[in-house]
Order: C-alpha cells, then sequence, then structure tokens
C-alpha cells in the first residue's frame, strides 16, 4: 500500500493556513475560464478606473489577454473582440490613455490577498527579449541563465506567495542612465521626468517599496532571489521600508558568525560560503515541496547566526553597525558543497521554516511559466513607458484569473488531499 507523503507545514507568520497541492490549468481557446470569475475579479480590481468606457476596456484587454490564441498582440487581442476599430482603441487605452495602474494594482493585490493568503512577497527578475531598439528600457544585458548578451528590458516583480499559488503585485522596469540620457528616445518612451536610473538591486527594492505603500495590504516578510548579482543593495533597502527580508547572496558576501561551534570564525567576517562550509556538522535534514514536479524532496540545512555587515559608505573607512542575522545554508542531498546561500533578519524562525521559505522562489517561477507566460505578460509590443506598466498590470491581473479557476478547484486542505 502506497501512502501519500505529507508536505511539511511551514511555521509560516501571521497564521497562515496549510498549503494545498499544485494545479495547472488547462490549454485551449478560452481554457475553461468562466465568465462570473472574470466579472467578479473585474468589479473587484477595476474599480479605480473611474470611466465607464475605461472599465469596459479593461475587462476587454483582460478577456482578450486570457483567451486570444497565440501571442498576446494588440492585432490577436483585438481580433477576437469582431469590432474593426478595437486595435486602434485598446492601442489607445493601454498606451495613450490617463489611467494610473497604481491603484490597480492595489486593488489586485488585496483581491489576492484574499485569495491566496500569502506568507510572503516573492522577488523575482525577469527578462524580455527584444528585437530592436526602441522599447523603452531595451539594451544588451548579459543573462546568466543563457550565458549570453541578450538584447532585452529587464524587470522586477514582486509576488504574493504561497506554498501553492503565487501572482504578481507589483512591477519596476529597469531604466539605465544611458536611456534617459538621452533626450529624444526619453521622449518617444514617455518616460516620466522624475524617474531617474537604477541598478538591478535599486529596481527591486523599489519594486518592493511600492507595495508596502499599498493601502490595505498585510504586510509579509520579503522572500528576495535576483539570480547572479548580489541583493546587498536590495535587502537593505528592504529592511529600511520597515520589513523582514530572507535574501539569496553570493558566496564571498562578508558575515562575522557569532556561533561558538564555528571556532575561528567568531573573530571576525569571512565569506558566506566559509562559514557555510564550517558549519556542515550543524546540518540536518529538511523536506520541501517541488511545485514543478508536485514531489516531496529532502535538503540539508545548516542555521548560523551572524552579523551581516553593510558597505563601507563611499569616501568613508568605516561601515554602519552590524545587524543580527541568520545564515541560511542548504546542501541538496547529491552535492557535497552549498548550492544556496541565504541571510536573513527573521532570526527567530528555524531552518525548516527558512528553508521552506525559499521554495517560495520555485512556486513563483512555476506560476510564471505555467500562467504569466501563457497569458503574455512579455508580449506587450508598444514602446512607452505607460504602456508597458499597463499592459504588466492587466496581464498580472489575467494570470490572477487563472488562478481563480485553479483555486476553486482546489476544494480540500492539505492535510485531506496529502494524508495526516
Amino acid at each position: 500500500m502506497t501512502t501519500t507523503p505529507r508536505y511539511p507545514t511551514l511555521n509560516r507568520p501571521h497564521g497562515a493556513p496549510a498549503a494545498r497541492p499544485v494545479q495547472s490549468w488547462p490549454a485551449g481557446r478560452g481554457a475553461g475560464i468562466r465568465d462570473s470569475t472574470v466579472r467578479e475579479l473585474c468589479d473587484s480590481v477595476f474599480d479605480s478606473l473611474t470611466r465607464r468606457d475605461q472599465r469596459r476596456k479593461a475587462e476587454v484587454y483582460l478577456r482578450g489577454l486570457l483567451c486570444a490564441p497565440g501571442r498576446k498582440s494588440m492585432r490577436n487581442i483585438a481580433a477576437r473582440t469582431g469590432d474593426r476599430n478595437a486595435e486602434q482603441s485598446l492601442q489607445h487605452f493601454i498606451s495613450c490613455s490617463t489611467w494610473e495602474w497604481a491603484p490597480v494594482r492595489a486593488a489586485h493585490a488585496r483581491h489576492l490577498e484574499q485569495l491566496i493568503r500569502p506568507v510572503a512577497w516573492v522577488v523575482r527578475p525577469m527578462t524580455i527579449p527584444k528585437a530592436g531598439r526602441h522599447s523603452v528600457g531595451v539594451e544588451p544585458r548579459y543573462v546568466p541563465r543563457l550565458g549570453q548578451l541578450v538584447n532585452s528590458q529587464q524587470a522586477y516583480g514582486v509576488w504574493l506567495a504561497a506554498p501553492d499559488a503565487s501572482s504578481p503585485a507589483a512591477w519596476r522596469l529597469q531604466i539605465s542612465a544611458r536611456w534617459l540620457e538621452d533626450g529624444e528616445r526619453r521622449r518617444r518612451a514617455d518616460i516620466p521626468e522624475g524617474l531617474t536610473a537604477t541598478t538591478p538591486e535599486q529596481c527591486a527594492g523599489d519594486a518592493v517599496a511600492d507595495l508596502a505603500r499599498f493601502p490595505g495590504l498585510r504586510r509579509r516578510p520579503v522572500v528576495l532571489d535576483l539570480g547572479e548579482p548580489g541583493t546587498g543593495e536590495a535587502y537593505r533597502r528592504v529592511q529600511a521600508a520597515g520589513l523582514p527580508a530572507l535574501a539569496r547572496i553570493r558566496g564571498d558576501m562578508p558575515v562575522i558568525a557569532e556561533s561558538a561551534l564555528l571556532t575561528g570564525y567568531a573573530d571576525g567576517p569571512a565569506s558566506a560560503r566559509r562559514v557555510a562550509e564550517a558549519a556542515r556538522t550543524l546540518q540536518r535534514p529538511v523536506d520541501w515541496f517541488d511545485p514543478a514536479s508536485g514531489i516531496v524532496r529532502t535538503s540539508l540545512v545548516a542555521a548560523v547566526p551572524v552579523l551581516s555587515l553593510p558597505p563601507r559608505p563611499s569616501g568613508t573607512g568605516h561601515r554602519a553597525a552590524a545587524r543580527p542575522a541568520t545564515l541560511l545554508a542548504e546542501w541538496p542531498a547529491d552535492r557535497p558543497g552549498p548550492a544556496a546561500c541565504w541571510i536573513t533578519d527573521l532570526v527567530g524562525l528555524h531552518a525548516p521554516a527558512l528553508l521552506r521559505m525559499t521554495k517560495l522562489v520555485r512556486q513563483v517561477d512555476h506560476g510564471f511559466a505555467a500562467i504569466s507566460d501563457r497569458v503574455g505578460i512579455r508580449d506587450f509590443e508598444g514602446r512607452s513607458f505607460q504602456g508597458w506598466h499597463r499592459h504588466t498590470t492587466l496581464a498580472s491581473v489575467a494570470h490572477t484569473a487563472r488562478l481563480t479557476e485553479t483555486h476553486g478547484l482546489l476544494s480540500q486542505d492539505f492535510t485531506s488531499a496529502y494524508g495526516s
């Protein structure tokens, strides 16, 4: 007799409920989306649009993202309406209209809070390959995952995430100084006057700050995984916003170990990787659920009390005060060295809960591939800054529409689905 594995509890902050199994949505035209789902979501999220015609066009665009076959271009979205003038009308609504996306994002985030009861906010990069040079923010960038330069836009999304579901709630598009100093390109892309150039870490931190400013939204711990770049600056920006953070760091980040078990590492700074290697005797196995494969996996984990070291400000020889933190190191069961190092100021959480929180990144990546990419989150063909943000906002709402359908099918709680 085969027993269904029990998913270990996340020990979540704020008393969030146990997880339910991940379920993908079906493919095909319309893909089983219910009219009532779309209407209820539109009533909840588009209430900030004061004009009736704007609310109507937002719904038309949302339905196009959900139901148009293939790439979610303006032409394909408009074609499903049967209106010959729809393409021009929708193009104006997305790129040239006056409606603000921030109130729509705020309403969407509050709707998500009720739908999935998130454990954390997860920050992830989104690379958008482009063929030309005129789309706002586009330029050659090295993409570590591909190991090559890619002509692309680079954005950072903040996702509300639970172990069984996630959806994007806030976005920032990275704009370089090269773009902002080119007056003609800036004018054509309609980039706001007050916008300044940002690094990837600054852009990610600003996206979190945007979400934290939304009214009526419960604050959650922030999980930062920006890929290849370090996350030190983003980690500090999140802390400055008054939010606890759990950030994936480079192995060469300096920390000061405070554990008496780590002989020789408590006298001064050492790299996170060296401290992790010294903490191998503290390893313990932890089970976690992999949303991509639908199975429970096991990693070896060690949590070490450390002091995190802010960088020295430019022009001075002194650092700001070190702050108490926990260094979390993970070893997959089949690898000798640590696969990942994380730092967090959630010093009250134990290693199993922290590890499972890092795995929310996998939930987000799974949701991006299974839903966001399929509703066209990277398909905007316009060139304007305003248009990119409006499209991405409505594509995020489309993601939640799909998620609502699968959540409606998840009638059992985790315990009954996975066994007691």
